[in-house]
């Protein structure tokens, strides 16, 4: 796109709900190039707009004058925008049907090359054991140069990225607002993302709050920008539920976290292990399902490091030699899988354990 033709596309998608499709009517009728020059009550009527969206089109004045005010409404903010075909705009998300055209970002955007991009999502109240799984996995997905992506809340979400970035990787989050109006959740990650060189996307302009449809809609840009998406924990109706059938309508790999079948905040999983997602172990099921072979790691020979007196008393349970997470469930019958998983990824990172192939360990006696 030409400059004139990028600032007529900002300046359309800065009213909240145009969207993709308006845009694409739109253009059917009249080229971008023009859009800027026509009359906002000619660009109201031939894009099709419902009746708030088209107030709020007439009541700017004209297409020109909006461009210039979330122009300096972004450079307040310090706000970048990048469009489709962009280097910093994600290459998996351009060309899914219903994507932004552009996308507001902080960090330096999609400009890296890793080997694939991963989601990571779920619940926002989950187990803490299932928070440090989290942490754990999510950190292997780093060391394994996996992009991590989430989008910025709490719980599920948080330990996804922090997770990335205890493992020197990279973690983009699609937030549901407007990149000065987050809430608290993604307020308090965001600092960490962009400071280790990370990226906080919005398809939302300036000022727009978040609210429970926007969440919805959010999530498509997670699953449309990544390779796999992973399910961790979430109930029947979790939010998660909309990026798991986002990954499947765009093709993705879906895999998802099993646990024990009784167990309560699993539903989510349940329900897509038995219509085909793919069990999700470790981080070698995510680089099978992309195509992917793991990266040797080197073995941790230093000291062991603290450990919980939890994960010490699974340690203790555990067999000597190679196992894997079945007999160490089988070991510890007192804890919870959840409980023996976040286990294991805290003593393998305090090596404690040796990571071995095919999702197996060894005891570092």
């Amino acid at each position: 796109m030409t400059e004139f033709e990028r600032r007529a596309v900002l300046a359309m998608w800065s009213f909240q709900g145009v969207g993709a499709i308006g845009l694409e009517t739109l253009e059917r009728l009249v080229p971008k190039s023009e859009w800027l020059r026509l009359p906002v009550k000619e660009l109201a009527a031939l894009a099709d707009l419902k009746a708030d969206v088209r107030e709020r089109v007439l009541a700017c004045g004209s297409l020109e004058a909006q461009a210039e005010r979330i122009e300096a409404r972004l450079k307040m903010t310090r706000q970048r925008v990048c469009f489709e075909g962009d280097r910093e705009y994600p290459a998996r998300l351009a060309g899914v049907r219903g994507a932004p055209p552009l996308l507001f970002f902080k960090g330096p955007g999609a400009v890296v090359c890793p080997r694939a991009h991963v989601g990571i999502v779920g619940t926002r109240h989950p187990d803490k054991d299932w928070e440090q799984w989290t942490m754990g996995f999510s950190r292997t997905c780093a060391e394994q140069g996996l992009v991590v992506a989430s989008g910025g809340a709490e719980g599920i979400d948080t330990a996804a990225h922090l997770g990335a970035l205890s493992g020197q990787g990279v973690t983009w989050a699609f937030v549901a607002s407007g990149l000065e109006q987050l809430d608290a959740a993604p307020r308090e990650i965001v600092g960490p993302v962009l400071a280790s060189g990370g990226t906080v996307f919005s398809e939302y302009p300036p000022d727009v709050r978040a609210n429970a449809g926007l969440f919805v809609q959010r999530n498509r840009l997670i699953s449309g920008s990544a390779d796999a998406v992973v399910l961790v924990r979430g109930k029947e109706k979790s939010g998660a539920r909309h990026t798991a059938e986002a990954a499947r309508r765009y093709q993705r790999q879906l895999l998802a976290v099993p646990g024990n079948p009784r167990e309560l905040g699993a539903e989510l999983c349940r329900d897509f292990l038995r219509s085909g997602a793919r069990p999700c172990f470790d981080v070698s099921d995510v680089l099978t399902a992309v195509g992917l072979v793991e990266m040797a790691m080197p073995e941790a020979l230093e000291e062991k490091g603290p450990v919980s007196d939890d994960s010490r008393a699974v340690f203790e349970a555990l067999p000597r030699g190679i196992f894997d997470m079945e007999l160490a469930v089988a070991a510890v019958p007192q804890k919870s899988s959840g409980a023996v998983a976040a286990a294991l990824m805290e003593l393998e990172l305090a090596s404690w354990l040796v990571p071995r192939s095919g999702r197996r360990y060894e005891k570092r006696e």
